[in-house]
């Protein structure tokens, strides 16, 4: 359908879960990568292979009535990368929709926000979320944007500056 509306598109569908060397090479041949993972050990895998490849990602969570996007622009040598807003090893809770439960809208709202972004990464107009964490408090219906900075120490994009 999107091949019909414009030929020169190609959008490959994945229907195998991707470790190790299959993610390597499939971020390798992306020209953006989309993060819609629902556990903090893919998208720390997902992130690494960003990095390596410096290949944008752009992350999109959801949980209960809250959403986040972001975009990590790792073409740029200045971005953040995921690792550097969620460091892999934190006492983070691993909260998953299947236990917490998600509100529908919300993973629309959320996946429309990462397709825009994507869109505008591919095309290179407008001002994308690069260096901000976007968060939707769905219940009150209110988007608070936080500013993200790139942690010098960060053992997954620090090196590779």
């Amino acid at each position: 359908t999107l091949h019909r509306l414009n030929p020169q598109t190609c959008v490959e569908p994945i229907q195998r879960r991707l470790l190790g060397d299959d993610l390597e090479a499939e971020v390798a041949r992306a020209d953006v990568v989309l993060d819609c993972s629902d556990n903090f050990a893919t998208r720390h895998a997902i992130n690494r292979a960003c990095v390596r490849h410096r290949k944008p990602l752009v992350s999109g969570a959801a949980i209960r009535f809250d959403g986040q996007a972001a975009v990590f622009d790792l073409r740029r040598p200045d971005s953040a990368c995921y690792h550097c807003l969620f460091p892999e090893g934190e006492d983070l809770e691993e909260v998953r929709c299947a236990v917490m439960g998600v509100f529908a809208p919300i993973v629309g709202i959320i996946g429309a926000t990462q397709a825009a972004e994507a869109l505008k990464l591919i095309i290179g107009c407008g001002k994308t979320l690069d260096g901000r964490l976007l968060l939707l408090d769905g219940l009150a219906m209110e988007w608070r944007s936080v500013a993200l900075g790139r942690d010098p120490g960060c053992t997954v994009c620090a090196a590779s500056a």
